[in-house]
């Protein structure tokens, strides 16, 4: 009964030792991958930026027809609106500048950029939204003074 007892405790000394040998294939493995994954991971940021740029050049598009539109207004209604298209720019140029850092970014930062990216573009289009329904609204109603 000591023989089993004392073949079996071999047998576990060696389980981790194997496990440890599996571990480090599979390291190396991923090691002689690495160049391949570096390239699409590049290919897919490069995707990423030139997709949200086309986005940022179609919102300057959208933003100068707010801007003309709201030229025909006057008195408070035309600074309020032309406070408004301001803000979006702002948002739309932190949109551009945090592209700047997507190419050299780790997988995890560019991960993080993205998200980031992604969430404040949903809330530049959400506001643009706003405001052209405003700005569609006000242009749609005459002015107060002649109102009778």
């Amino acid at each position: 009964m000591k023989v089993p007892v004392t073949m079996v405790l071999g047998l576990l000394l060696l389980l981790p030792a194997y496990k440890n040998e599996a571990s480090r294939v599979e390291a190396a493995s991923e090691q002689q991958s690495t160049p391949e994954n570096t390239q699409a991971q590049q290919r897919e940021r490069e995707g990423y930026v030139k997709a949200i740029q086309a986005k940022l050049d179609e919102y300057d598009i959208k933003l100068s027809g707010l801007e003309a539109k709201a030229s025909t207004l006057s008195g408070p209604a035309k600074e309020d609106f032309r406070n408004m298209i301001e803000q979006l720019q702002i948002q739309k140029k932190s949109i551009a500048s945090r592209l700047a850092y997507v190419r050299d970014a780790s997988p995890d930062a560019f991960t993080l950029i993205k998200e980031y990216v992604d969430s404040t573009f949903a809330r530049v289009e959400r506001s643009y939204q706003d405001v052209s329904k405003k700005l569609e609204m006000t242009l749609a109603s005459p002015p107060r003074n002649q109102q009778k």
